[in-house]
This record gives structure tokens, C-alpha cells and sequence, in this order.
């Protein structure tokens, strides 16, 4: 009778010993914070790299798009660069909102959340228990949480958009041809040959002649307007100029409008074959027209 009872006992000693060794075994705090943060600074990130490479490379697809059915059938591409440029506003545009700016914000607040009971400080500490993010040169001196994962997350950024650039050799100058490009710096790009659209004095509707333009091979070619000189006089914004780099069907054109001003830019190329391609620069202001035409020379 004792064996039995003690049999039905043992059950009932091994959970209460197996609690008691699990207790034993409980994270500290401090560590509990610290896998907390190191867990979701890792998965977020993951998350933020995967989904801005997405957005970016669906955006130049659409841009790409555009230029291929321009170079290669002709087809007028201004409606299809209106859509595409609509589109990828919405997806990687600068405001809160946008796809990434949400995905962003995602990154941060959780990110942030998950590492704040850690403590900026032990994240920073680069000896035993620190997360030993004193050791980033670019992000060691952030004072606060907040700020050293909107830090990290600019790192991220750097990453994916070299990536982005290898992949679609052509994603620079396509994004730049929209105001979007100014906010993927590290988007690599190719040297740049500028030329400014200038008129021979302000409201004469005269443009100055660039003449030949001379493009080192592999180098693109960038025109913006002259702000002191194109602006013809009158109300409203009406000028622009259209560039026309090429003939016949791979022609490549692209307009800037006021404002003038290097915000505001069109850019061709990069050029890598040797030769001369002509050009034509069509300006339009109220009043004021003219056009020139020249040369692009490829040593």
C-alpha cells in the first residue's frame, strides 16, 4: 500500500522539482532585455531591407518601362512617365505615408519599443553583456535610442540602394529624372557632364548655343534651366524646354519646366560608345521661343 502511494506521489515531485529547476534557470532582466532587443533589431531590419529593395526595384521597373518604349517603339512616353512617377511617389515618395515611409516608421517604433527597457547605454557598451553598437563608426554617437536606430536604419538604406544600383545599372539617372532621386543618395551614380539651358539676357527669348558637348564615355549627361536669364516675364509658371538627345526612334527627349533652378533636371546617358549624336533644345515661355541645336561628341 505504502509503494503505491508513494508511486502516485513521484509525479507530482518531479513537476514541483521541475519548476523549481526551471525557476532556477529564469533569464535576468537584463538579459531578457537584451535578447528582446537584439531579436527584434534583427527581425525588423530584415524586414525593412526586403521591403524597400521591393519598393525600389518595382519603381525603376515602372520608370524603365517608359524609356524602353520610347527608345525602342517610339511610343510617347510622357503619359506613361506621368503614371509611373505617380506610382512610385506613393511607394518610396519622402512623406509618412508613402510605402516606405510607412514601413520606415514600422522599423523605428519597434525597434525603439523592444530596445528601450535595455537602455541606450548597454547597447552601446562594447564589453561583456553590451550589444557593442559602440563599435559602428557611423552610428557610436547617438545619444538616445530613437536616434541610434534611425541611425541604423540609415545604414540599411545605404546597403539595399548600392544593391539597387547594381541591379538596375540605370536606376540613378531614371529616379533623377524625377524629383524622387535627391532622396536615394547612395544610389550609385556615373560621372555627370552639366550643362545650363541660359538665355541671352532675362525675357529675350534667346537662348545661348552650347554648341558641341563633349561626354567623357561613361559619363551621363545632365541640363538644367538658368533661373537669372530663361524666365521670360508675365504671370504663372508656363516655360519649359524639351532636350532631344539622338533621331528617329531612339531618340531620347525629356522637358524641365520652371522653376529653373538645378532641382529641377534632365538627364541622358551614361554615354559609352564613341560618336556624335545631335541635339535640340525647344524652348517655350509665353512669348518666348526658340531653339538651337548642337552636338553630343563621344571621344
Amino acid at each position: 500500500m505504502k509503494i503505491r502511494q508513494i508511486a502516485r506521489l513521484l509525479p507530482a515531485v518531479f513537476l514541483v522539482a521541475s519548476v523549481l529547476s526551471q525557476a532556477a534557470r529564469a533569464d535576468s532582466p537584463t538579459l531578457t532585455n537584451a535578447k528582446a532587443c537584439r531579436k527584434v533589431v534583427d527581425k525588423q531590419g530584415r524586414n525593412y531591407a526586403k521591403k524597400r529593395l521591393k519598393l525600389l526595384l518595382s519603381c525603376v521597373d515602372k520608370l524603365l518601362k517608359c524609356e524602353i518604349l520610347l527608345e525602342v517603339d517610339g511610343t510617347n512616353a510622357n503619359s506613361c512617365r506621368s503614371k509611373a512617377e505617380t506610382s512610385c511617389t506613393n511607394g518610396i515618395g519622402p512623406a509618412s505615408d508613402s510605402s516606405l515611409g510607412k514601413s520606415a516608421t514600422v522599423f523605428d517604433t519597434k525597434a525603439g519599443l523592444a530596445c528601450l527597457p535595455f537602455g541606450i547605454s548597454s547597447m552601446m557598451n562594447t564589453g561583456s553583456g553590451g550589444l557593442w553598437y559602440g563599435n559602428d563608426a557611423t552610428c557610436n554617437g547617438s545619444p538616445d535610442i530613437p536616434t541610434l536606430v534611425a541611425c541604423l536604419r540609415g545604414e540599411i538604406d545605404g546597403r539595399v540602394d548600392g544593391v539597387v544600383g547594381e541591379v538596375k545599372p540605370r536606376a540613378s539617372l531614371l529616379l533623377d529624372n524625377t524629383p524622387l532621386g535627391v532622396n536615394f543618395p547612395n544610389i550609385p551614380r556615373p560621372p555627370t557632364v552639366s550643362v545650363v539651358i541660359s538665355a541671352t539676357a532675362p525675357g529675350s527669348g534667346v537662348l545661348v548655343n552650347p554648341g558641341t558637348v563633349n561626354v567623357p564615355a561613361g559619363s551621363a549627361l545632365k541640363f538644367t534651366g538658368d533661373a537669372t536669364t530663361l524666365p521670360c516675364g508675365g504671370p504663372g509658371m508656363s516655360g519649359r524646354v524639351t532636350i532631344t538627345i539622338g533621331s528617329g526612334p531612339t531618340a531620347q527627349a525629356r522637358t524641365i519646366k520652371e522653376p529653373w533652378g538645378p532641382s529641377r533636371a534632365a538627364l541622358f546617358g551614361p554615354y559609352i560608345t564613341s560618336g556624335d549624336l545631335p541635339y535640340t533644345l525647344d524652348y517655350k515661355d509665353m512669348s518666348c521661343n526658340d531653339t538651337v541645336t548642337g552636338t553630343v561628341h563621344v571621344p
